[in-house]
């Protein structure tokens, strides 16, 4: 799975422009696979955790560097 680094979920093209997140709606994770996680640190070295954010219209699954850039956005509308 070829992963893109991108500013913001946004700026990524996979979220709906009109999905807004609830409130407290996000769950961070470590991330746990190590290959995933050495393609993550090949993009931008440093922390990365795998963070899950629920909105009225659907989720949205992305990773998230500690500098606040994100990668592997998709959106599972519900």
């Amino acid at each position: 799975m070829p992963l893109n680094l991108y500013q913001s979920i946004a700026a990524s093209g996979s979220v709906p422009a009109d999905w807004v997140p609830n409130r407290q709606g996000s769950q961070k994770y470590p991330v746990y696979n190590r290959k995933v996680l050495g393609q993550l640190r090949l993009l931008l070295p440093g922390k990365w955790q795998k963070v899950i954010k629920t909105g009225r219209r659907g989720e949205v699954h992305y990773f998230e560097h500690s500098s606040g850039h994100v990668a592997g956005v998709k959106f599972f509308e519900s």
